[in-house]
């Protein structure tokens, strides 16, 4: 191994921002279309921003990516209650954002050791601008309730193993009557941005004193961190050993 990955890696290319609209600096950027929407896919539940009429609003509502005819991901869709009020902007055709949260941690400086710096946070985050396209037919509805309860239920059962729920094992009159009482939609992708930051400027000594600090506090957002800054810690030092 070389010695400078004793002393310190320079993950980081610049501190340059690249970000359009979201805050990113170079060496936390998620670069790969395909990196966002496969994170978009796996936190499927974004808050989604809207300004409409003077009417700034904001829900937590499940959307999925779907393929175009060219195979490519073009678009969200999702759903949510008729009822809520955001569903004005909806129906108008508005610009929205939607923000997919994922693990977050604070970081603090008792787990650095060769740069000893102010505390900060690590998270990761992807931002999808774009046009919503309200969906009225009743099979584009089910189109889209069926393939989110799709989505969401390969999640669970990835996780804890079991026979997925299907909607169709709803009773037809409790179909009909929930019908009603949903929204869905298209959202057509404008932008997409993400943010990955997990400590990658920090010296090879200190990200690891940071993951052992993380791992024991037990929290479940601090044990993700510390799993995703292991990937990036043991990528660049294989990649270091391959240039011995």
């Amino acid at each position: 191994m070389p010695d400078e990955l004793t002393t310190r890696v320079p993950l980081a290319k610049t501190w340059d921002d690249v970000g359009r609209t979201m805050f990113t600096p170079e060496h936390y950027e998620l670069p790969e279309q395909v990196q966002m929407v496969s994170f978009a896919a796996a936190n499927p539940v974004p808050q989604v921003f809207t300004d409409h009429e003077g009417q700034m609003r904001a829900s937590a509502i499940p959307m999925i990516p779907v393929k175009n005819n060219s195979s490519e991901i073009s678009s969200f869709v999702g759903h949510l209650a008729s009822r809520n009020g955001q569903t004005e902007a909806i129906k108008a055709g508005a610009v929205g954002l939607a923000l997919f949260s994922g693990p977050s941690a604070y970081i603090s400086p008792r787990w650095f050791r060769k740069n000893i710096t102010a505390p900060t946070f690590s998270y990761v985050s992807v931002q999808v601008r774009g046009t919503f396209v309200p969906l009225s037919g009743e099979e584009e509805t089910w189109e889209v309730i069926r393939n989110t309860v799709a989505h969401m239920e390969a999640m669970v059962t990835a996780q804890s193993g079991g026979k997925p729920w299907r909607m169709k094992e709803l009773l037809t009159e409790q179909m009909e009557r929930y019908l009603p009482m949903v929204l869905a939609f298209r959202f057509e992708i404008d932008s997409i941005e993400g943010v990955n930051r997990l400590n990658q400027e920090k010296d090879v000594v200190d990200m690891e004193n940071i993951i052992d600090g993380l791992k024991e506090t037990g929290a479940a957002g601090s044990m993700q961190i510390a799993a995703l800054m292991q990937e990036n810690l043991d990528a660049i030092l294989s990649h270091a050993d391959g240039q011995d």
